[in-house]
């Protein structure tokens, strides 16, 4: 097979951005993939990206979405920028009939993320939106336990998170941005879309009309953290949530319940990120993350409190070697969601996006 050809807009030169440390090391390193284009906002920022990771000469440089889209040998156009440009961005590439891929939140809206999907299904395009939980050994590994009944019937599921973003009670330098509904990108639609999504996968859908979800902003008004460490005198205003709690049932036979809570703020020391616990007629599962979800990085242990033997089991997980664990961690996962597009396995695509948006939404409603 020959490899997939890939385009990418936001891959800069610089050694810590996003698109650096998660798309591009399996893309360079997989047989499956070859990096043919690439599109930031000036053709020298292109070129510098192009020259600062060694990519060929023949790699091309572009600095408008619309010349990217239209380069006959880009099999699929990468999405890799902030969630409010991701419509702008993906849009003339599906217009041009391209397989696009696009970070996790698909749009800054609901809206946004409809008309994308309804133009993909229109053309019939491959579509990714980058929700590589459902990719993640750790996350594929609790939903064989369950499938396998080795829990027996689910009875309960709780998740507990909290992600290190309003740290000493003000908005960290990285998560300025969080603060602005209209940005795309913060606690519910990116942490919380990514953690529910991991979840649902694993312990299926949510039963209509039966969960109650609650958005909350505590904290209406914050300092920032200056790039030195320092605070802001003034407070901004924020108008997006930091505490996101939902409770209700699965839809699943027999009946089973969830509770879910994801908060921002310092984390207990020394603790982990997040609990998952998932209680059945055979014994509990309980599985802990370094960081606020699983999506990132494999759970720090996956334990079974087997009630017939009355003995506490580690589970192992087999992460596929240093090919995978070689990887930067965020990394990972994402890598592991272009070989799931490419050799056709599962991943999540622009249907998908577009109910876990609807899902969110239900959440903005609660939000005062």
């Amino acid at each position: 097979m020959a490899p997939i050809r890939v385009g990418i807009v936001g891959l800069s030169s610089k050694a810590g951005a996003w698109a650096t440390t998660s798309h591009l090391p399996r893309l360079v390193s997989s047989p499956n993939y070859q990096i043919v284009a690439l599109c930031n906002s000036s053709l020298e920022s292109t070129r510098a990206a192009i020259k600062a990771h060694g990519l060929p000469e023949s790699t091309r440089a572009y600095d408008s979405y619309d010349k990217l889209a239209a380069d006959p040998d880009v099999d699929l156009y990468v999405v890799s920028t902030r969630a409010d440009t991701h419509y702008e961005v993906a849009m003339p590439a599906l217009k041009a009939g391209r397989n696009v891929y696009v970070e996790w939140p698909l749009g800054a809206t609901t809206e946004e993320a409809r008309e994308m999907a309804d133009l993909a299904r229109q053309k019939n395009l491959k579509t990714i939106v980058g929700l590589q939980g459902r990719v993640a050994p750790s996350v594929l590994k609790v939903k064989e336990l369950i499938d396998s009944g080795r829990l027996g019937d689910i009875h309960s599921v709780n998740f507990q998170g909290a992600i290190n973003v309003w740290q000493n009670n003000a908005a960290g330098n990285r998560y300025h941005y969080f603060m602005d509904r209209k940005v795309g990108g913060n606690l519910l639609t990116i942490y919380g879309g990514h953690i529910l999504d991991s979840i649902l996968l694993a312990v299926g859908e949510l039963k209509p009309g039966s969960y109650t979800p609650l958005a909350a902003n505590l904290r209406r008004k914050m300092h920032r953290t200056k790039e030195d460490g320092s605070l802001t005198e003034e407070l901004y205003d924020k108008n997006t949530p930091d505490q996101i709690l939902l409770q209700g049932k699965l839809d699943r036979n027999p009946p089973a319940v969830i509770s879910f809570h994801l908060r921002a703020g310092d984390r207990f020391i020394n603790t982990s990120g997040s609990i998952w616990r998932i209680y059945g007629t055979k014994g509990e599962l309980a599985v802990e993350f370094a960081s606020a979800g699983p999506q990132i990085a494999a759970a720090t242990s996956i334990r079974f409190s087997n009630s017939e033997t009355n003995q506490v089991e580690d589970i192992t997980i087999d992460e596929g070697g240093k090919e995978w664990t070689g990887l930067p961690t965020p990394a990972q996962n994402i890598g592991r969601l272009y070989e799931a597009y490419a050799t056709g396995k599962p991943y999540a695509d622009f249907d998908l996006a577009l109910k876990r948006h609807e899902l969110l939404d239900e959440f903005w409603a609660t939000l005062e």
